[in-house]
């Protein structure tokens, strides 16, 4: 095929996915010290759970929720990653940092014009798999901060209330995936030492 991407395309793509992998998130990973999730450590997890589930919600398209959810952070590439408790000024700049990096990797990706769609239709919601996903992207860092030891949230003052007015703000009462965060939520206020104004 005429189009195809030649051998030098495809190293270009693999510095792509090792630029990913080299943006780290907050979240510790359990059980290894002080080391940090990656971003493409994160998408990963987050493209198994969207398919683990997938068969649970039949009225979305299981393999639109996998390319969301392996895209959906590739903008930190270039705008680096946001954390949701941080400087307000950081929080403040987000979509406009995102909205450049998008603009940025179209441009560097034109033969990969899906990557860009289902960035955009992710960021954009316009779609139940997007607003999906999305959801489930909330879901995953506490159970990954739980499994740590509550360790981001104490680093960082974060308090059960902070946690609930960020989530309630992100996960919509019409979400399908609602009921694992009231779950999830009941759990942490049941348990001790994991946020700031409980330390044990």
């Amino acid at each position: 095929m005429a189009n195809r991407p030649d051998i030098h395309r495809l190293i270009e793509f693999q510095q792509l996915m090792l630029a990913f992998q080299g943006i780290n998130r907050v979240s510790y990973i359990p059980r290894a010290g002080k080391r940090q999730e990656n971003d493409a450590e994160h998408s990963y997890f987050l493209a198994m759970a969207a398919w683990y589930l997938a068969p649970h919600f039949p009225q979305l398209d299981p393999y639109k929720m996998l390319r969301l959810a392996l895209a959906h952070d590739l903008v930190e590439v270039h705008a680096g990653d946001t954390f949701v408790y941080g400087d307000q000024q950081n929080l403040d700049s987000k979509a406009s940092r995102e909205a450049a990096a998008l603009a940025q990797l179209e441009q560097e990706w034109p033969d990969f014009s899906e990557m860009g769609k289902h960035i955009r239709e992710y960021a954009e919601k316009t779609s139940e798999e997007a607003k999906f996903v999305y959801v489930l992207d909330k879901l995953l860092p506490p159970m990954i901060n739980y499994l740590a030891g509550g360790k981001v949230w104490q680093e960082n003052n974060v308090t059960l209330a902070d946690f609930r007015t960020v989530k309630e703000s992100r996960i919509p009462k019409d979400s399908p995936l609602r009921p694992y965060y009231e779950q999830i939520l009941h759990f942490f206020e049941q348990k001790t030492g994991l946020f700031a104004d409980d330390k044990p």
